[in-house]
């Protein structure tokens, strides 16, 4: 199991459909995924798509479409 220092941002959404999507593809490539959702500013939120550092090139590969 990764430690939390161990774990990066892959991809940041304001869209949960995305983030679910992405969560999805990493899952699916074997590739561990968490989504965390990030309090922000007048209930905007955000959404972390997270994975272990060693697992980030392949990570944002996988979901560089939807990303942007």
């Amino acid at each position: 199991m990764a430690k939390p220092d161990d774990l990066v941002t892959a991809a940041l959404f304001t869209d949960r459909d995305l983030a679910d999507e992405a969560w999805g593809r990493l899952v699916e490539a074997d590739i561990p995924a968490s989504v965390i959702t990030e309090p922000g500013m007048v209930g905007a939120y955000r959404l972390d798509v997270m994975v272990c550092r060693d697992d980030l090139e392949a990570a944002q590969r996988l979901i560089a479409d939807l990303v942007g």
